[in-house]
């Protein structure tokens, strides 16, 4: 058997592996570039609100009338319960009734039942002060300004949740739960 011809060993290939050895060393020598991820300055949001009341027209004052600050609580009331009302419509206990307030559908035993029964009572007393308010300045009926918030609160009930609707001769009332955008 014939053995394959050697490969001389040759300065060559010195020359070669020791320039692959320096580049590589050189390579491990080098610092990575670095990338800058950090902002100038964090970002700011600044967001201001006003609310602006307007009268038009001159109306006398009424026995009902909520003091100013009476509406700015009920109005603060109203923002900062949201997420509780939402929750307690989510769970089918509560639903919105004709006259713009709300109404206990399925009361649970309990302390829960005790929260449920304080938290409708403090919507209402302030959607009723909000409404008496709305009234005033606008010089409407007291029981047009409850429909008007009633037809609202339909429209913007989600599917599923309870509203109080109008029978078909319009005198008899009904509740349901929500089946889509339109009712």
């Amino acid at each position: 058997m014939n053995a394959p011809p050697a490969i001389p060993f040759t300065g060559a290939l010195l020359r070669v592996g020791g320039v692959l050895a320096s580049a590589l060393a050189l390579a491990s020598c080098i610092k990575p570039f670095e990338i800058n991820v950090n902002t100038p300055e964090p970002i700011k949001v600044d967001l201001a609100m006003d609310v602006n009341v307007y009268q038009h027209g001159a109306s006398e004052k009424k026995e009902e009338e909520a003091a100013p600050s009476d509406f700015r609580e009920a109005l603060a009331g109203t923002r900062s319960r949201m997420d509780e009302i939402q929750n307690l419509k989510n769970n089918r206990l509560v639903g919105e009734n004709r006259s713009g307030l709300l109404t206990i559908r399925n009361r649970p035993a309990g302390d829960y039942g005790a929260y449920i029964d304080e938290t409708v009572a403090n919507e209402n007393r302030d959607r009723e002060i909000l409404m008496r308010r709305e009234a005033e300045e606008k010089g409407e009926d007291l029981a047009k300004i409850r429909e008007q918030h009633w037809r609202q609160r339909q429209r913007k009930s989600f599917p599923g949740e309870w509203i109080e609707v109008a029978g078909e001769n319009g005198s008899s009332y009904r509740w349901i739960q929500k089946q889509g955008a339109a009712e």
